[in-house]
């Protein structure tokens, strides 16, 4: 089947959030999340260091958009449910997707204000049963900066296994190539149950 006629749901919900495909309108909320903690965003997920303007968010948001139907990228902005803020954002990356097997990675990144209360696994649980229930995954990928031990301390939650550890994939601010660490996880049963997490 073409990945196109897959139907995925333009939004998920779990117990404190709601996973929304992006869409026009979206880009105030999503400046606020993406100024929150900019700097940590530069550091470990190799983003550039001009934080973008709310006509540049508003623009990608309706690219984001064309990506999602198209299959190309799958993203979903992050809502709390109780104040409808935009908190993060997750995503099955194109560059870590193998519809031939298939494959997929996820990533997350949630603002500086939200973290430490699970959030980002909370996401990461609903991002990995979409993929085994819906795209039928047959292995899911985490990767983690090295160095970056609150990060990589949810795919463990999740019941990802450290599989390998690279170096390369972009160079850290200080010139040093990352040292990426890549959990995975090949079974909806071995994933933890949220209600435990």
């Amino acid at each position: 089947m073409s990945k196109i006629l897959i139907d995925l749901p333009e939004v998920i919900e779990t117990p404190r959030l709601k996973l929304q495909m992006p869409c026009a309108g979206f880009s105030e909320k999503l400046h606020a999340a993406i100024c929150d903690g900019f700097e940590d965003y530069v550091k470990w997920l190799n983003w550039p260091a001009t934080i973008p303007t709310v006509d540049m968010l508003e623009e990608e948001c309706r690219k984001h958009h064309a990506e999602f139907i198209l299959r190309d990228f799958i993203r979903y902005l992050i809502i709390d449910k109780t104040t409808e803020d935009v908190i993060g954002r997750c995503a099955l990356p194109s560059f870590q997707a193998n519809w031939m097997i298939p494959q997929f990675g996820i990533s997350y990144f949630i603002c500086k204000s939200q973290r430490s209360k699970g959030y980002a696994t909370e996401a990461a649980h609903a991002l990995s049963l979409l993929a085994f229930q819906t795209l039928k995954a047959r292995k899911l990928e985490i990767y983690c900066d090295a160095e970056n031990i609150v990060s990589a301390k949810i795919p463990l939650k999740l019941g990802f296994n450290l599989e390998y550890t690279q170096r390369g994939g972009w160079p850290k601010q200080d010139g040093k190539l990352a040292e990426l660490q890549t959990y995975s996880v090949f079974s909806e049963d071995d994933l933890s149950n949220l209600n435990n997490l």
